[in-house]
Formats: C-alpha cells, structure tokens, sequence
C-alpha cells in the first residue's frame, strides 16, 4: 500500500518539478517551431493557412506551463514579437485566427498584464484592428473558438487607445456595426471613430465569454481619453448601466448583460479621471446588494466579487483625492460610507464563493494602507477579533471545531496581505503571529471524514512569508513568546522567530497537502534569510527543509523530519509532538499514519541522550490514554510501537541493562491493545488496526525469543501472555482481507519459534489444528479461516528442522493441494498463494521428500490449466497467474531444481502461458520462461506491449526449430499456438500467425511432419476441452490456407486420415455453429490432399443434406463449390430446407464422389 500511494503522490505532486526540468526542452522547440508556423520557408511572409497538427504542436509547448507561468518569461520577447509581426502582416486576411489563438493561449498562461506589454501600439494600426473587430460581429465562426479573435482584437484596441492623437484626426469613417444603444452616441455627438469603437464595445459587453472583460476595459479606456471626456461618454454609460441595476430582479436581463455592465462600472470607479461618478455608482451598487438581497445577481460570484472591487475603489479614491474640499473627499466625510465598505468587506471575508474572498481580502489590505495610522491599527484589531468569534480555545490546545473554515480562510488572507504591504502596526504583531500560527495548523474534520482548512493554512503560509519579509528582526524580537496561546509556542522557544521557524518545519514536514509543505518550505527559507543568526542552524536547515525535498509526503515525513530533527534537540522534540498528532499518527488515511509511525521509529534512532527513552514512553502513555474506540489511533500508534521493538530487536537495545524491563512493559501493553480486538467491525478493517497489532505481536515474540536464546534473567517463562499470543493469532488467522495475509507469515513464525525456544505446546498453530480447520472451510462457498491457510503454507516447512519432510509437511501439503480442486475459486487461488510460502520457506540448505515435491507440482499444474468461466468471464486467469507465482518460485528454488522429473510439467505450463491469449498470463509466464527457461529476447518484458508484439512470439516459437527439443515442449508450445493464435484480438493473431509461419515455412519436412503429428494428438486430446477445439480448428485451417500442411502431401508416413477423423470428430454432434464453421474451413483447405479429397468432399455432402442450420449449409455450400467449381450449386438458395435441392447434391456426388478424380 505505501508503494502504491508513493506512486500516486509521486504522480501528483512532481509534476511541477517535471515541468521545471523540461521546460528548457519545451521552450527551445517553441522558439523554433514557432517561426515555421508563421513564415514560409526562406522568406518572410506569413503563410495563409497553417496545418492543424502544426499549430496543435505549438499550441501544445505551451499550455503546460499553466502551473508554472512564470518559466514563460525567458522567452516571451522571442516568441510573442514574430506572432505579433505575423498577425499585422496578416491583418487584412480573413483567416488571422490561428495567430489570435495563440496570443489568447499566451495571456491565458501568463496574464493578460504580460502580454499586453508585447503588443504593438502605433496608432497606423488602430482602424484596421476595428475593422477587424467588426467583421468578427458578423462573423460565423464556430462557438469553440468565436471568442479568441475578438477577445485578442480587444485587448489589442484597448492598447491602441492609448495613442496621443484625436480619434477625429485618425477616421472619419462611419459605422458599419450598428447598436440598439447609438442613442447614446448620437445624443453625445461623438467622432464617427469613437462611435464605432462604443458600438464594438458594447456589442461584445453581453457576451458570455472572456470578449466581455476586454469589452469593459476597452470601454473605460475610451472614456477617459480627453478627447472623448468632454463628451460625457463616461456618464451616459454608467446612468445606463446603474438604470438596469436598479430595476426589479424580475425586471432584470439576463445575467451575462449585467455581469458586462457591472465591469464596465468597476472600471469607471477605478478611474480617478471620472471620480465624479463614484457617489452614484456607490449608492446604487449599495441598495442591488443589500445584505437581505436574495436575487439571482447578489448570490453571484462573479457579480459579487466585482462589487466588492467596486466598494474597494470607492473609499480608495476618496482618501487618495489630492483636493480636501472635492466632492469625493466630501461625499466620504459626509456619510458613512468608510464604515459600511469595510463592515461589508468584513462579511465577503467568509463568503461561500473563494473569489470573493480573494477580492475581499485584498481589498481590506488596501483600504488599510490608505487609512491613517489610528484608523488602520483599528480595521487591522477587527480582523483579529473576528479570528476568536467562533473559536473557544482550551488551556492546552486550539478547538477549531466550532470555527468557521471559510471566514477563517478570508481573515488570514487578509492580515496576509495586511502584512505583505506592511500596513499592521508592530504592535499589534502578538496577536497577528498568534492568529497566523493557529492558523496554519487548522484542520477540520467533517461527519463524512472530509478535512478542511487547506486553504486556510496556504493563506498562513503567505501571511508568515510576507511577515518574515516586511518586518524588521528587532521588530519581531520584541515579541515574547510567552504571550502566545501555550498551544502554539513550540517548547521552551528562545524567541518568537524560532517559534515560526519550528512551526513552519512541521507543516513543511508533515502537512498532508504538498502545496503546503512547499509553501511553509519556501516561508522557512525566508525566515531564515531575512533574519541571520536567529535560528539553530538555520543555514543548514534551510537546505534540508527543500522546495523539492519536501514535495512528496512520504520522503517529507521520513527523510527530511529525520535529518531535521538531528540539527538540534529542540527541532527532534516539536517534531515527535508533531507526529502524534492530526499531522502524523492522527490521521485519517492508512498510509499517512504508516509513514508517521516509521517516522517515528526513525526519531527514536537520533534520539539525543538525555531523551533516549521518551519516544517509547510517549508511545506507551498515548496508548494507555486512548479509547478502544479510536481504531485509528490505536493503528498508528501499535505500529509505531512496533517499529520501535523491532529496531531495538535488531540492536538488542531492549535486551541490555535496564531496559530489559521495557519488554516486560511492552508485553503487558499487547494485552491491553488485543483487548481492542474485540470485533472486525468495518471502521475496524479500514483501520488496518488489527495488521499493526500482528507486527507489535511479530516484533515482541522476536525479542522474547532473543532473551530466551541468551538466556536472560530479566525475561521469565510466565511472563510471556501465551493467552493473549494464542487469542492474537486465533482472530486474525479467521480473517481474509489482504493486508492482514500479508503479515501472517512472520506473525506464525514468531510466534512458532517463541513456543518452542519456551518448551510451550503449538496450540492453535499445530499443524494438525491448520489443516482439520482448512479442510473444513475450504469446502465452503464463503471465505473464512484463510489465514489459516497461509499459516499452514508458512509453517509446512518449518515444523521439521529438516525441511519439508516428515508427518506434518505432508498432511499440511495434501490438506494446501486439495484446495487446488475446491469449487471456490477463491479458495484455489488461496491454496496456490498458500503453497509458494512452503516454496519460498524452504531454506537452500533443507531438503524437500520427493512425494511431497510431487503433490505440489501436480496441484500447480491444475491451477496452471485452471480455465474457469463463469458470469464475471475468465475468473480462472487469477488462479493461472497465483500458479504461475507458484511456478516462479519453484524455478528459482535450489531444493527443488534437484527433481527434475517432478518440475517438468510445470516447466510445460510456463512454456504453454507464455503464448497465452489473455495479456497479464503471457506477460508473467513469459518473465518466469525469461528468468528460469530458455526465452531470449532483446525486448524488457514489463508491460503487456512487450510480449505482443512480433519479435516477441518469434523468440517465443523459436524452440519448434530445433529437432533437438524436447517432445514434451514442443508440444507445449503447440498448445500455446492454439491459445493465441486460434482466436483473440486481431493484433495478437497477426503477430503471433506470422511468427507461427516463419518458423514453419522453411522448415524441413522431417520436423514439420512430426509437429503435424503432435499437432493432431494435441487436437485428439482438446475434443474433451469444449472452449479450446474452436481455437485449435481456426488454427489449422489457417495453415491450410497458407499451404504449410500441404507440403507433406506426398509423405507416405503422415497419417492425413487421422488428421480427418480428429477434425470430423471434433464437432459430432455439435450445435456450436462456430466451431462447425471452423470446421468447413479446414475441409477446404483438407480436400487439396489427394489421398483424403473423396473422404472429404463425401463429408462435406454428408453435412450439406443433414444440417439443420442455414449458415452452416451457405458455407457448407460455398466450400462444395470452391472444391468442385460446380456452377449448378450457385443456382440453388442453401438458406432454404434442402429436400428441393437434393438432385443438384445428387449430381455433384456421381460426378465427384466415387469416379477417382
């Protein structure tokens, strides 16, 4: 399980690191494929039109820096300068699209901000851009991609407005584009170019598309320029705009046309040009979004986010206005407009919608900045206070469970960029520093086990980074630790900067999220470096605590908490804190708790002296104080235990001195924890609770047995809990979930060896006990007592010193071999998984009684040949791979390879597989033939393509020609050739047809005809094996068609008629139409050899006047003709019933049957 969640997180979580690798790569095929998409070769004209799959590859450079823009920039002044020049030159055409696509990809990936910049802005330039826009109206693109070129077009416009000469001076031009609003152009007397550029404008204002924001832009940029502003163009559109939003909610028009006007009036309220405006935006803006408003509009994101922009500007604007007595500065003073924006921010801070509270967020930081310093340390003291409304906080810890993850998110995201633009007070740096480490260790849980508070720590990651950025180190040395909640001062903390440096290791360490891991890293990292010489080794721990190192959780945990801790006592003892709680050994999934234990265990390797021992008796006291109940808990902390025993197993730490009390101490806590194993209830099983109490039992019996073998005082006979051992054992030995099979083996054998170090009986382990407990379940439909199974396959060979020998081995092997006949499947796959331990337990230096050898071998060649179909389709492919399994390890045994004869009929089955149809069989018997048999290949089996292809099955059948193989593999490999080249998917009967036809086609006439023979002994055999005679008659009438057989048509030593009579046999009686269609095939290609033409061809009428199936007599029908070229059985319908055509048969027959021709 840890393999495969480090795979996953590796798969999540690298991927920037990837992208950072790759991008030099990326970017230098872009810089040069890019020229050749726009230009023809050799000259410097745009092409016309481009190749789709061209502009997909470029378009495909691109987009994956959508995570990581900022790799772009290297190279934007080389890649945006020729799309810009290609567009210009191409402006004209009607077919620009594929320029605008990808300077839209651009500023999607980079910014709209960026790209901008790269833009041309000659102002020769701005009527062709507007008549390009106005073609676009009209235009029919498809929806897909209508938007890019208007959306560029008027981004591009927008950039040209900035041009310092008059609009009249450019065009005079009129409109081509008209809009049901030239009323407002026509009552202001605008130039003709100005109206053609507000039509444009508000034609794209409703769209429902990215167009729209450029739309808005393009608008307030046209309004504020001074030729146009003494028009009032500004005013006209906002009395429009404000017309609409006051309307009812039933009045409204649709929701993208308001979305279009309210950014046309964030744009206005941003501009301090038209500040005149702000009071009537703000009163009108004010009563659409009341708090009571339950329209459509107020409960929408985007609507609200940009209110809030709105109301940001508003008091922004006003305190920034340079004349005191202006109305602005009036319209402030005179209402309590500053009081309301930011008790309305205070609310958008909680919003449900996470854009709203980014933009409340913000927002707040700058009004904040704007505001003297009194007014400002108060908006900053209301943003604190608003952290404790929901929150109760005990004496030792924070209770986040009342608290409200959403408002906390939006205040921590305010005093982040509180900070980041240095507008809190150092005063007030306690209470901020609190609030900020209380929040990046929030964590929720809700009923459902879905944890929150992600975000909420990324937003204390930046508020902690701007902190250590803005704030001086004297500034922040004034801050005493003491005046922390106790919950977040991290120890006996010298000083606050090493409170945030320890608390920003743990997140980096231990936080479940990679990106916050890698936030607290990046924070760390400045922490340290703004201020030198404040933490332990700080230098040093900045290099451990990596960017990248910490990016997978697995190698965070294990790796970098455990160089971390060694830096300083201080960081090994937060960090052991750390780890018991909902960051480690209190989390919800398995493998975080796994890595939490390991990485404890880890800890307690580097313990400094003075604290060698607190890992273990923290361990011990949590155990004691957690509730039966806590299977989660109870799961972590059992396998830390574990852990821990284990290591001190392997240095005999726990053997020597006074810790050899410690076992004593560890024995009686296993008491106490299978206590907790009272029932596998399903919150039980998820825990894995019950898999870590089988490794504290397996480590505990292996440290007893060690005090037994050095026979030490310290560890007496009854000391050891043989109930609790034998009880351990009883419950999980029961169960069959996979995790709990796994550590079986070592539990069994532990606890094996204990009993016999202490003269102990065997109980429930003996093997007469296993196998009377196996034989009666396995005869059942349901699954129970599998772990016994696997005890019994791990103890077989363990119960005689010699190996797998005497009494019990052979009851325990005959009672694991009857399972390979059961009628479960289940169990059959058991009995095989069960069988490779007694394999791989069998040491090189034991022996193994050939009896035994022979009655496994035999049940792994039936499951081998294990072909089960039932509803859920080929389920006997499990039992075939565990076999296989099975069959690896009996190869690779030295006891085993000593019994040749008993080996070889596995060796067959793994020659057979390795041809198999089905991918995942083939793929592991041919690794097994790879390793074990004589398969050479170039090709690395690792995946099901490798042993698909052609090279493969060629390598594969190369045994067949060689005279000197064995008759027992060839005819293995025969019967493979059935499987995968009798049917199956078309490519795995291409491949595997043309090898099977380079190795018979040059092949002499001796070999051929003694596979021929073994072909139609293989095929005589299959007759009881229903699925596969179909498979074995498609074969064959392949090779008839290539004429291989009939190159022993002239042999008097082949037996053709007994060739004919399996093949006539092979579908007696039958009503599988498929198989009787295979069957006329070959009758073809048969009736070519002289010596059997009449046997064959009375057969073929024989079968067209019987029967019963109209399919069957066509093709009988049309083989008959094929043979014979007789026109008169063309003229005959052989779908009807055959009694009106009996002459016709009639005549064939005394023409062709009888006469010797």
């Amino acid at each position: 399980m840890n393999t495969i969640s480090s795979h996953m997180e590796n798969a999540d979580e690298e991927d920037d690191l990837k992208l950072i690798k790759a991008s030099v790569g990326l970017l230098t095929d872009l810089e040069h494929d890019l020229p050749r998409l726009l230009f023809k070769p050799g000259q410097r004209r745009a092409h016309t039109r481009v190749k789709k799959r061209d502009l997909d590859r470029v378009v495909n450079l691109i987009e994956p820096f959508q995570g990581e823009p900022q790799l772009l920039d290297a190279k934007l002044r080389f890649v945006l300068p020729p799309i810009v020049d290609a567009y210009l030159e191409f402006l004209s055409r009607p077919n620009a699209r594929e320029k605008t696509e990808h300077i839209d990809l651009e500023t999607a990936v980079r910014g709209q901000k960026v790209i901008v910049g790269f833009l041309n802005n000659e102002p020769k330039y701005l009527e062709p851009f507007l008549e390009a826009l106005e073609r676009t109206v009209s235009s029919d693109d498809s929806p897909k991609t209508a938007w890019k070129v208007p959306y560029v077009l008027l981004l591009w416009l927008s950039h040209l407005l900035l041009t310092p000469f008059d609009l009249e001076s450019i065009s005079d031009k009129p409109a081509s584009v008209n809009s049901d609003k030239d009323r407002i152009a026509f009552s202001l007397l605008l130039p003709r170019l100005a109206t053609r550029i507000l039509n444009i404008g508000l034609a794209y204002l409703a769209t429902p598309t990215k167009a729209q924001d450029a739309a808005a832009a393009m608008l307030v940029r046209l309004s504020i320029r001074p030729d146009v502003q003494k028009h009032n163009l500004a005013a006209a559109l906002v009395r429009e705009q404000l017309s609409t939003l006051s309307q009812s909610a039933s009045e409204m028009p649709d929701m993208y046309q308001m979305l279009g006007g309210l950014r046309l009036v964030a744009g206005v309220a941003s501009s301090a040009e038209l500040s005149h405006l702000v009071p009537d935006i703000y009163r009108t803006c004010e009563r659409a979004f009341e708090a009571d408003d339950t329209s459509s509009l107020s409960s929408n994101a985007v609507a609200k986010k940009i209110i809030v922009k709105i109301f940001r500007n508003v008091p922004i604007l006003a305190l920034r206005s340079v004349s005191s007595q202006g109305p602005l500065r009036s319209f402030l003073e005179t209402t309590d407009v500053l009081e309301n924006v930011i008790d309305y921010l205070l609310r958008s801070v909680g919003d449900k919608d996470t854009p709203v509270r980014y933009a409340a967020a913000k927002a707040l930081s700058l009004i904040i900045l704007e505001l003297d310093a009194e007014m400002g340390h108060e908006v900053v003291q209301a943003i604190i206070d608003s952290f404790k409304e929901d929150m109760p906080r005990s004496a030792q810890a924070i209770d986040f469970t009342t608290a409200n993850p959403l408002k906390w998110h939006g205040l921590t995201l305010a005093l982040a960029h509180a900070l980041f633009k240095r507008s809190a007070s150092p005063n007030q740096l306690p209470d901020i520093l609190d609030a900020l480490i209380s929040a990046l260790q929030f964590q929720q849980r809700t009923a459902t086990g879905t944890t929150l508070g992600t975000n909420v720590r990324d937003a204390a990651n930046f508020g902690i980074w701007s902190l250590s950025r803005r704030y001086t180190t004297s500034e922040l040395s004034q801050v005493k630790a003491s005046s922390l909640h106790s919950s977040n001062r991290a120890g006996a903390a010298e000083s606050i900067i090493h409170v945030l440096a320890v608390q920003l290791i743990l997140s980096s360490c231990l936080d479940p999220a990679g990106n916050i891991r890698r936030g607290s890293s990046a924070a760390l990292q400045e922490l340290v470096g703004r201020h030198p010489n404040q933490v332990h080794e700080g230098i040093s721990l900045v290099q451990i605590v990596d960017y990248q190192a910490v990016s997978l959780r697995n190698r965070a945990m294990l790796d970098v908490a455990k160089k971390a801790a060694v830096l300083h006592s201080f960081y090994w003892e937060a960090l052991l804190e750390g780890l018991f709680g909902w960051r480690g050994l209190g989390s919800a999934d398995v493998p975080s708790r796994q890595s939490a234990a390991t990485s404890i265990a880890r800890l307690d390797e580097v313990a400094p002296t003075d604290m060698s021992s607190q890992v273990l008796e923290s361990v011990l006291q949590q155990i004691e104080a957690c509730p039966a109940k806590e299977v989660e808990s109870l799961h972590g902390l059992a396998l830390a235990l574990a852990l821990i025993a284990k290591t001190s197993s392997t240095t005999s730490a726990v053997l020597t001195g006074s810790q050899q009390v410690d076992l004593s101490q560890l024995l009686t806590t296993l008491t106490r924890l299978e206590s907790a194993l009272s029932d596998f209830s399903p919150r039980m099983l998820r825990s894995e609770f019950p898999a870590s109490l089988a490794q504290l039992t397996t480590a505990l019996c292996d440290s007893c047995f060690e005090a037994f073998d050095r026979d030490l005082p310290a560890l007496q006979t009854q000391a050891v809990p043989w109930q609790t051992l034998d009880a351990i054992a009883d419950k999980l030995l029961y169960r069959r979930e996979e995790w709990i099979l796994q550590v079986v083996p070592d539990l069994v054998k532990s606890i094996l060896r204990l009993r016999r170090a202490a003269s102990q009986p065997l109980g429930c382990l003996g093997a007469s006990a296993l196998a009377e407990k196996v034989s009666v379940e396995g005869a059942k439909s349901t699954l129970h007592s599998v772990g016994r199974a696997v005890a019994l396959g791990a103890l077989a060979s363990v119960y005689d010193t010699a190996g797998l020998v005497g009494a019990k081995a052979a009851g325990s092997i005959e009672t694991l071999c009857g399972l390979m006949t059961v009628m479960n499947v289940d169990w059959r796959i058991i009995g095989a998984r069960a069988l490779q331990l007694t394999v791989s337990s069998v040491g090189d230096a034991q022996t193994a009684d050939e009896t035994i050898v022979a009655s496994i071998c035999a049940a792994i060649h039936t499951g081998l040949n294990d072909y089960t179909v039932d509803e859920r389709g080929d389920i006997g492919s499990l039992v075939r791979l565990q076999s296989l399994s099975c069959a690896s390890a009996l190869l690779a045994s030295p006891t085993f390879k000593r019994q040749e004869a008993a080996l070889q009929v596995i060796q067959g089955d793994v020659y057979r597989l390795s041809l198999e149809k089905l991918d995942r069989v083939r793929l592991q018997a041919a690794q097994c033939r790879q390793r074990f048999l004589d398969l050479k290949s170039d090709l690395p089996m690792v995946d099901v393509a490798s042993v698909s292809s052609l090279e493969h099955f060629e390598a594969a059948l190369s045994p067949l020609s060689s005279p000197s193989t064995p008759e027992w593999t060839h005819r293995a490999l025969l019967e493979g050739c059935i499987l995968c080249a009798g049917v199956g998917a078309e490519s795995l009967l291409i491949a595997s047809r043309e090898a099977l036809l380079n190795c018979l086609h040059t092949m002499d006439l001796p070999l051929l005809e003694h596979l021929l023979t073994l072909y139609t002994i293989v095929m005589k055999t299959l007759l009881l094996e229903t699925p596969n005679t179909q498979p074995s008659l498609e074969l064959l009438a392949f090779l008839l068609d290539m004429q291989i057989p009939q190159r022993l048509a002239t042999s008097p030593t082949f037996k053709w008629r007994n060739l004919l009579s399996v093949v006539q046999k092979s579908h007696h009686k039958s009503n599988d139409i498929g198989k009787i269609l295979a069957a006329v095939h070959v009758y073809i290609g048969l009736a070519e050899i002289e010596s059997i033409r009449e046997e064959v061809l009375k057969k073929v009428v024989s079968m067209l006047k019987t029967n019963p199936y109209p399919r069957v007599r066509i093709a009988l029908a049309e083989a008959l003709w094929m043979v014979t070229g007789e026109e008169a059985l063309k003229r005959v319908d052989w779908a009807l019933p055959v009694a009106g055509s009996r002459v016709v048969l009639e005549e064939v027959q005394g023409r062709w049957i009888g006469t010797g021709t």
